[in-house]
């Protein structure tokens, strides 16, 4: 009974019918078939932009946050708050060597030169009464041809009384 299953699946397999056909490969990417090559060249050129653009923004945004750390210490704070007071009063120095505490000038014309004269943070500051306007300069010290001059008419600093 077994050699009559056997020999029946057997001939089972050999009557079946065997079909076939040509194989035939596409391919699916566009840089291998052509087909919408140009678009896809365009996505990867987008991808790439765009990864290489949040790159630079996440740079340019932890460099913008080290730089405001860097200011918002506390020594960079008290640097700037001293700073700031020390331009406040030589300022007011300058004012009044020029306009005096009451009105009345103790640098005028009729003194020889400047009325004064300082350096700064590699800048050499110098004030004077020319005629009747008031002449500050401020020069670079490394180079005497980098300079900032103010003239102003004295005449326009007084108040109605």
């Amino acid at each position: 009974m077994v050699k009559s299953i056997i020999a029946t699946a057997l001939m089972a397999t050999i009557a079946t019918t065997v079909n076939s056909a040509e194989l035939v490969h596409i391919f699916n990417s566009p840089s291998f078939s052509g087909i919408g090559y140009s678009s896809h060249v365009l996505t990867l050129q987008q991808l790439e932009t765009q990864a290489k653009d949040k790159n630079k923004a996440a740079a340019d945004a932890l460099k913008a946050k080290q730089e405001s750390d860097a200011l918002n210490t506390p020594q960079a704070k008290f640097k700037a708050n001293l700073e700031s007071r020390i331009y406040s009063q030589l300022a007011k120095q300058i004012t009044d060597s020029l306009f005096g505490v009451n009105g009345v000038p103790v640098c005028t014309a009729n003194n020889a030169g400047n009325c004064g004269e300082m350096e700064v943070a590699g800048n050499f500051i110098t004030w004077k009464v020319s005629g009747t306007n008031i002449v500050v300069r401020i020069e670079n010290v490394l180079d005497p041809r980098q300079f900032t001059e103010m003239i102003v008419p004295s005449g326009t600093f007084g108040f109605g009384g």
